[in-house]
């Protein structure tokens, strides 16, 4: 079976870094998997020489309306020509945008398509890209979301959903390892006021007086001004010293096994994968509960602490009791790494292999 996977760029992000797991391990199951993306960005995740590399950049010719519109039409007329050269078996169209300029440059070829989404469905996005979402998506032989939560919010409106995790990135830390007093949390710096580091700069400074031995670390690159923004906050609550910015890094594993605990104050997120790599590696973890996202990957009050959306104040007394309560932190390290066992590659990959059987399988003497 060839499969084209389409998808805007490979420099970054959690689409791209999920894209990158299911196309290695598509291949490796020995599907003839294809891979189009914007090769005049970066390339950060690695994909096997197996795996067949196109460049599907098109350049916008200008900042006007038009210009837009122009190059949105290029962009199906690229995809035409890549579906035209590669004859796929079936599409995946990763993100909005991919996903219906390939749907669109495939009609009457009878291919099947399947559109993939990387964005909670409570967060409100361009106009173009909600249409996409809440409308063309309809037109799609299949659509992967990340969470329950997201198809009770779709319920009837796409009916043709399926619910695939995110995966788990590294194999479960088995034992321990020795843990430093260090709260830890990971994500694109640009991203602050997403991924929340500025409430827990503001959190951490309600409660950092009474943990002088310990200090909050944040893992991710980002702007200068983003930097600086965020450090301004810790001048104000009067924490730089029990505050490091560690930039991006590429062993992020060994951060996540030495951490004693990992904070996810996001306001938003689809299914975070940050929260699955240091629950696997061993973190006791405390999460804002995230529209009850949280609640799919904490199986028990044993497995970690999650509040609810918003209670910053709650959030910081919980945490302060989770400094103090190692008994409790090593509990939650055991039961976590068991609930996301579950989230593995292999039982991620399984899952893409079923779906592309069946919607490739024949009907009645005909290919869907």
């Amino acid at each position: 079976m060839k499969i084209l996977v389409c998808i805007d760029h490979m420099a970054g992000g959690g689409a791209a870094r999920v894209t990158s797991i299911m196309c290695n391990g598509l291949s490796s199951k020995g599907y003839d998997v294809v891979l189009a993306f914007d090769r005049q960005r970066p390339m950060l995740y690695y994909c096997g020489d197996n795996i067949t590399i196109i460049d599907n950049h098109v350049a916008r010719k200008g900042k006007s309306h038009l210009a837009g519109i122009v190059q949105k039409s290029e962009r199906i007329r690229k995809y035409h020509q890549i579906i035209n050269y590669t004859h796929p078996d079936i599409i995946i169209g990763v993100e909005p945008e991919p996903y219906l300029y390939a749907r669109l440059a495939s009609i009457g070829m009878h291919i099947p398509i399947i559109a993939v989404d990387h964005t909670s469905f409570r967060n409100k996005l361009h106009w173009f890209t909600n249409w996409i979402r809440w409308h063309a998506y309809r037109w799609a032989n299949a659509v992967s979301i990340l969470s329950h939560v997201d198809e009770t919010i779709l319920y009837k409106r796409i009916p043709n959903k399926i619910v695939i995790h995110n995966p788990i990135s590294f194999p479960i830390l088995e034992g321990d390892t020795q843990r430093e007093n260090v709260i830890l949390c990971v994500g694109r710096i640009d991203a602050w006021s997403v991924k929340g580091f500025d409430r827990i700069i503001n959190i951490w400074g309600r409660i950092a007086k009474y943990h002088p031995e310990w200090k909050l670390v944040i893992c991710g690159g980002g702007a200068p001004e983003s930097f600086a923004f965020l450090q301004s906050l810790t001048t104000k609550n009067q924490i730089e010293q029990q505050v490091v910015f560690l930039g991006e890094q590429k062993d992020i594993i060994s951060i996540y096994q030495k951490a004693a605990i990992f904070a996810l104050p996001s306001r938003i997120e689809g299914f975070p994968m940050c929260l699955l790599e240091a629950a696997s590696q061993g973190c006791a973890c405390i999460s804002f509960a995230l529209g009850g996202v949280a609640e799919e990957i904490f199986k028990s009050p044993q497995s970690g602490c999650i509040i609810e959306d918003n209670q910053e104040i709650l959030f910081g007394e919980k945490l302060h009791a989770l400094i103090n309560n190692e008994a409790y932190r090593k509990r939650c390290s055991l039961s976590i790494r068991h609930d996301v066992s579950h989230f593995s590659i292999d039982n991620f990959i399984s899952t893409w292999e079923r779906i592309l059987l069946f919607l490739t399988k024949p009907k009645n003497g005909k290919r869907n």
